[in-house]
């Protein structure tokens, strides 16, 4: 494969079927905040132990399947499975066996605590800044299958950020 190819140095980019478009496409700078979720969590998995790093690997593959899916123009490739219902249940599992740790929350959080602490809080804004992209997208009726699930799963994403990182602050 090669990465340098000059075809994108008129502000176009390829898509998997070879056709072309704009760097600026709605889909296309979502696939981009995608890219940077992925890379932001797989920071955060850097130097994560445990649960925690099975956890944040299984977001990293579950991301990359969403690229998959909107970098193909909402067609789900053939090779991916597309994010389902059961995806969506994975993170709700995680957010209620640590619900107890926010119960009682009646402040506003001050990220930075910790390196891990701030990671993870950047990756929860990244992934709210996602949230909006999908919402414009949809908005734009450039929407090609029922994203539900993808936005399901963004949602639900950022709160289990919100709460691994406030666990994490409130550890130690």
């Amino acid at each position: 494969m090669k990465i340098t190819t000059k075809t994108g140095d008129g502000g176009e980019t390829g898509l998997f079927g070879g056709r072309r478009v704009r760097k600026d496409a709605d889909f296309i700078c979502l696939v981009g905040e995608l890219d940077e979720l992925q890379a932001v969590v797989g920071w955060c998995g850097v130097e994560a132990r445990g649960d925690l790093r099975k956890i944040l690997d299984r977001i990293v593959d579950d991301i990359y399947r969403m690229m998959s899916v909107v970098g193909f123009e909402f067609k789900c490739p053939g090779n991916i499975q597309p994010i389902d219902e059961s995806d969506v249940k994975f993170l709700e599992g995680e957010i209620e066996a640590r619900q107890e740790v926010v119960e009682n929350l009646n402040k506003f959080i001050r990220p930075g605590t910790t390196e891990m602490v701030a990671r993870l809080h950047i990756a929860r804004t990244v992934c709210r800044r996602v949230e909006r992209g999908l919402v414009e997208v949809m908005g734009n009726g450039e929407l090609k299958i029922a994203a539900e699930n993808i936005f399901k799963y963004l949602n639900r994403l950022s709160d289990l950020l919100f709460i691994l990182a406030y666990e994490r602050e409130t550890a130690g």
